[in-house]
């Protein structure tokens, strides 16, 4: 038994193994980037303050999950460590739970010997924690969901199988296991929605392995727990209007294709759940995979067939059968049941549900090879389950090295569902974001002339302007934008990137109206990703090249909130002040410029500029030579340079090395003039 101190000597040693194994298997994704949607995470959570807070609290009740991310903020930064960290921990934790549910579970429902219960345990436990399955919510940041939010549901039910230990021999603590299961529970929903199914997988744990235990000790769980489970649900669907909302709008959506597709669907998810091979990391299953007529009811039917058998058979059907099938129905039930969503099958949200079939194949195994303590069997059993745990250890290593970079993820991904437009969509982005304009153009291609929606559509002709924008097709870049628009005008990249096209071209007037559009059209329609910075400053340029200063200076202030201590951006918050004829605030904004580079050197030039408004000569000679050590390439500060030389020192000789220089660098016909004007005079006697 658990209270035997050999026993309990070998479970700290197998949660000393479990924790070795899981981060050796793991080690590999400790300095893994951010991914796909991990930035817009951060932009809305981890950077942590009352308005992202607020914006966020009406749409979801994750403020458990928010909060951890803006603690690894805290903690690292945009260094991934932490955050990988924190959620490799919860999987650790997690599958120590898994081990300990089961332990107590057959400990107390078997006739087995403790040492047969603790390896089934640890096999449980460790096949668990091995799947490859699990690199979603464990090795992808944004996953952090599903491995939060299933510790605090399994340690809930582990508060719960304790609780109800003590309750069968009556003491003080399982009131206070039962509070700390309703404790759990409500940290559960505060880390993903989708809990909220826990009542339903505690009251099945109860009939499956409670049989003893039916009458007055149920009434107790029944007032201690099941009551309070049902109001904290009610509360939470209560006190949460938009999932309220949520849930009736996915309701009212409810399409027969997509409910008998589900049968299939959850096939497929449980046959992942034994043998997670070939996995990807966004399923799109074609439409021939969904038979017509008869085929397509089969599957549905079989479930409801299974259901029905187990219901009528329950007390004959082996408890761990019986909990292993239905607990994987009633956890996914939540993201594949009759409400339509966007994702017909996600690796993260099988989570929690892979319990159920892992659970259920190391219950047979055991009892194949280990329950008649036979030698021979049990030497063969041991062999085979040393063999699997490699196979999987080796696939999770190899599945977790995707994660390597957004590209990676997504060549995965196009290999296995090459047919799938929208991850045509996803690696063309990524290509181009990596300048791998080359490797992007032929995807985008493809989506411009698919059958792919409108959004999507927009977005390839978008971006393909981008890259003739790159080759220098600027008209068919020009097409390609407008084409974007007229697919969809709500959409606000189109009109962003034609306004880029503008601004290139020197048609500022254009670009404005263009920068305008892109953004009404994110803070009307949002489009569920946040804003581009660059679009502030975009504004910020082009209201500088058209003197419409005060505007400039609104939109370079935003960008700079968003983007404090940006080189450029404070090289034209000076410029702006400067021409505004804010003297002081200019100078200070060219001083807050920190480290080299082109834009520091520039701040030093028009630094020297303000000086001799000041009449600060010397310094604003030093400021020149600042501007040209850090940069020799630039010609306004030769040229500044020389002249200043030549006007207070009189140093012919070095004014003229200064302005040859200028000349040599400086593309502007007007400057190239007065330069020669002033060599020229320098060579008169």
């Amino acid at each position: 038994m658990i209270d035997n101190s050999s026993t309990r000597t070998q479970l700290s040693f197998s949660i000393l193994a479990l924790f070795i194994l899981i981060f050796a298997a793991y080690a590999n994704t400790l300095t893994s980037p951010f991914n796909f949607d991990d930035q817009a995470l951060l932009q809305r959570v981890v950077f942590y303050n009352s308005d992202a807070y607020h914006e966020i609290w009406p749409v979801q009740y994750r403020h458990l999950l928010y909060f951890s991310f803006s603690f690894n903020h805290s903690l690292s930064g945009l260094d991934t460590f932490s955050y990988h960290l924190t959620n490799l921990l919860f999987h650790f934790l997690t599958s120590v739970v898994v081990l300990l549910i089961v332990f107590k579970t057959l400990n107390k429902n078997t006739q087995w010997e403790s040492k047969t219960v603790l390896g089934l345990s640890v096999t449980t436990a460790l096949l668990f924690a091995l799947n490859p399955l699990h690199t979603e919510a464990v090795t992808y940041i944004s996953g952090r969901a599903s491995g939060m939010g299933g510790f605090f549901y399994l340690l809930a039910l582990l508060f719960f199988i304790l609780g109800s230990e003590r309750n069968r021999n009556p003491t003080t603590t399982a009131p206070l296991f039962y509070f700390l299961t309703l404790l759990a529970f409500g940290l559960a929903l505060l880390s993903k929605e989708t809990t909220l199914t826990f009542p339903l997988a505690v009251f099945l744990y109860d009939l499956c392995f409670m049989k003893n235990e039916r009458w007055h000790p149920f009434k107790s769980r029944l007032f201690f727990i099941y009551l309070p489970l049902a109001i904290l649900a009610g509360a939470f669907l209560t006190l949460s209007p938009a999932i309220h909302n949520l849930i009736m709008d996915l309701a009212g959506k409810i399409d027969i294709n997509y409910v008998l597709a589900q049968g299939r669907i959850l096939a497929y998810a449980f046959k992942l759940c034994l043998f997670p091979i070939n996995l990807v990391f966004d399923y799109d299953f074609p439409s021939n995979w969904f038979p017509q007529a008869f085929y397509r009811f089969t599957p549905v039917a079989v479930w409801l067939v299974l259901v029905f058998v187990i219901l009528k058979n329950f007390r004959r059907i082996s408890p761990v059968v019986v909990f292993s099938i239905l607990w994987f129905l009633i956890t996914l039930s939540p993201t594949n049941s009759i409400f339509p969503r966007a994702d017909l099958l996600s690796e993260r949200n099988l989570y929690l549900p892979s319990l159920g079939p892992t659970f259920l194949i190391a219950y047979a195994f055991y009892h194949f090879f280990f329950m008649k303590q036979e030698a021979l069997r049990s030497k063969q059993g041991l062999v085979i389950l040393v063999t699997l745990f490699l196979i999987l250890g080796s696939l999770l290593i190899t599945r977790n090295s995707v994660y390597r970079s957004n590209i990676h993820i997504w060549e995965d991904t196009y290999k296995k569902s090459p047919v799938d437009l929208k991850v045509l969509h996803n690696l063309s982005h990524f290509y181009l974001e990596d300048k791998r304009y080359q490797q992007a153009f032929i995807p985008l291609l493809r989506l411009s002339h698919s059958n792919a929606g409108d959004f999507y559509r927009a977005f390839a002709y978008s971006n393909l302007g981008s890259i003739y924008i790159q080759s220098g097709n600027f008209r068919r870049a020009k097409k390609a934008f407008r084409k974007a628009i007229e697919l969809e005008p709500t959409l606000p990249l189109g009109y962003l990137n034609l306004g880029s096209y503008y601004a290139s071209r020197g048609e500022f007037h254009q670009a404005r109206t263009e920068f305008l559009r892109a953004l009404e059209r994110y803070i009307k329609f949002r489009w569920g990703y946040p804003m581009p910075t660059e679009l502030d400053l975009n504004l910020a340029r082009v209201n500088w090249q058209l003197k419409s200063f005060p505007a400039a200076e609104k939109h370079i202030l935003q960008y700079l909130r968003k983007v404090p201590g940006s080189a450029d951006g404070l090289l034209l918050l000076g410029k702006i002040y400067q021409e505004e004829g804010k003297i002081e605030l200019a100078a200070k904004a060219f001083q807050d410029i920190q480290g080299g580079g082109l834009a520091s050197a520039k701040a030093q030039n028009n630094l020297g500029i303000l000086y001799i408004k000041k009449n600060q000569y010397e310094k604003a000679r030093d400021a020149f030579f600042a501007s040209i050590k850090i940069f020799p390439q630039i010609p306004d500060a030769h040229y500044n340079l020389g002249k200043l030389i030549l006007d207070l020192q009189g140093n012919r000789a070095l004014a003229h090395r200064h302005l040859e220089l200028a000349l040599a660098l400086n593309q502007n016909p007007s400057l190239k003039k007065e330069i020669n004007r002033l060599l020229e005079n320098i060579q008169s006697p």
